[in-house]
């Protein structure tokens, strides 16, 4: 780098060169400065919002369909016409002056809150799949290259406010995708949905409460409000998914309940800390595999689909309507379908609309000892499915135990004088210590590709699933002791 001498009385001339160009120089007006592309793009991205929505040249973003675009502060903000069912609309990125910074994604600007979908469990919920997204760039996650299904249980999740779109699909993100997709046929607007699940190997829903799981979710949720504040935005949080049955194989049924209440506190004491709202948690009631039908923690689920403890928990659906593979999990069909019926749910209820599935409560003898009477709760009258489309057969999915008389159920109907009641016939009084009359649990099991556990009762709900069946709102497995 060279100073050069001004000799007499020149009025135009270099004071500092470097080896690129001119970096200080003077003229008739006073000194000129050159500054670097990098220095400029720096000085730009502090302005404050509204002070940089000078045009910019598209080709910033690379070979993107793109127009419109300008900075506003650490954002560029532009029209764009990008792939998904979103169509043509206003898009945003983060500007990056780090030279050696790898190009942050480009997500969709969006009106209103960032609204998250979060769920807490075990290993079963970590589940992904290489599906493609309607909406990719609405559906985002957390910016640490860990993708939807989080750190499960195996590292620490960092704090960051970053945000990336999704490399591959787990359930939470396809509910997120299937909002978007009812909103966009109701031509309401389309939010930017954060969807983030965080799980480990547990054995015991205490464990679960105190591990590695709940670390990383206490993370995600101050990761999740950090994001939303670095767009300008609150945060709101859609639904909590608990998904944490068959991978207990330690507690007992009332020490399940107990821990799943606690688990539900201890989050909504968390989601306070971040002044976020007491949250909804959703479910779907596990009915278990092709050859675990009957367990205590199956059971279990029954006591929180009647008794809340104070939260706003919904059971979704029952999972005996959902296809498994050999292995116990959904296929590509049943998740889809699980997360019609989990937007379903969480749609209803985030817009104080009821959702609740059909649920047994009672089982008691008639006058006539050999026709016991099933009392429910529903949101319309019982429904019983007769195409059987589960192959529940004639008995409808009920069953007794501990019936020392060996009592064959013969009929099955709605009771027409009390549409939630059922009425269930056998051509013998049933009888025994501890009887129990069960519905949808405890069956043999099964080679269909579908759950053991199965039955025909639902209520009047039907919704068009994207996979070509129709999807019900079929009641919830129960033990109920027969007085």
């Amino acid at each position: 780098m060279k100073k050069m001498q001004d000799h007499g009385t020149a009025k135009r001339g270099v004071l500092l060169r470097a080896k690129n160009g001119d970096v200080i120089g003077f003229d008739d007006t006073g000194l000129r400065m050159n500054l670097s592309d990098s220095v400029i793009a720096d000085i730009h991205r502090r302005l404050p919002v509204g002070q940089g929505d000078a045009a910019i040249d598209p080709a910033v973003l690379g070979d993107v369909d793109a127009w419109n675009l300008r900075q506003r502060g650490d954002w560029y903000v532009f029209s764009a016409n990008l792939p998904g069912a979103q169509g043509p609309r206003q898009f945003r990125r983060a500007v990056k002056a780090e030279v050696d910074a790898s190009a942050p994604d480009i997500i969709a600007d969006t009106a209103g809150a960032v609204y998250g979908l979060l769920a807490l469990g075990g290993t079963r919920r970590a589940v992904t799949a290489q599906e493609p997204l309607s909406f990719p760039y609405h559906v985002i996650t957390t910016g640490d290259d860990l993708g939807p299904a989080g750190a499960a249980g195996t590292e620490d999740v960092a704090a960051t406010p970053v945000i990336q779109k999704l490399t591959e699909q787990t359930r939470d993100s396809l509910i997120g995708d299937e909002i978007l997709r009812g909103r966009l046929a109701d031509h309401r607007a389309l939010p930017l949905i954060y969807a983030r699940s965080e799980t480990d190997s547990s054995a015991c829903i205490g464990n679960l409460s105190q591990g590695a799981a709940f670390a990383n979710f206490r993370q995600t949720v101050a990761n999740l409000c950090d994001a939303a504040r670095s767009l300008g935005k609150p945060a709101k949080v859609l639904s909590v998914g608990l998904d944490f049955t068959l991978e207990d194989v330690v507690s007992t049924a009332p020490d399940w309940t107990r821990g799943m209440h606690a688990l539900m506190h201890q989050i909504t004491d968390l989601f306070a800390d971040h002044g976020l709202r007491k949250p909804l948690f959703t479910a779907i009631f596990d009915a278990g595999t092709a050859d675990i039908s009957d367990s205590p923690i199956l059971r279990a689920q029954w006591d929180l689909a009647w008794n809340k403890g104070g939260h706003d928990h919904v059971y979704a659906a029952p999972g005996y309507m959902f296809a498994q593979d050999s292995f116990g999990r959904p296929t590509a069909d049943a998740r889809l379908q699980m997360a019609e019926m989990e937007a379903s749910a969480i749609e209803a209820r985030n817009s104080d609309a009821p959702w609740a599935c059909p649920v047994l409560l009672l089982a008691e003898r008639e006058d006539d000892a050999s026709v016991i009477r099933c009392r429910g709760e529903a949101l319309g009258d019982f429904v019983l499915d007769a195409d059987d489309p589960l192959n529940a057969g004639d008995a409808c999915g009920f069953r007794f135990e501990g019936d020392d008389k060996a009592a064959k159920i013969i009929d099955v109907r709605v009771d027409s004088r009390d549409r939630n009641d059922v009425l269930i016939t056998c051509d013998r009084p049933p009888k025994g210590k501890g009887l129990m009359l069960c519905y949808a649990l405890g069956h043999p099991a099964s080679d269909d590709g579908m759950p053991a556990n199965r039955g025909t009762l639902r209520d009047g709900f039907a919704r068009n699933s994207a996979t070509g069946t129709t999807l019900h709102r079929w009641a919830l497995p129960a033990a109920l002791p027969v007085h």
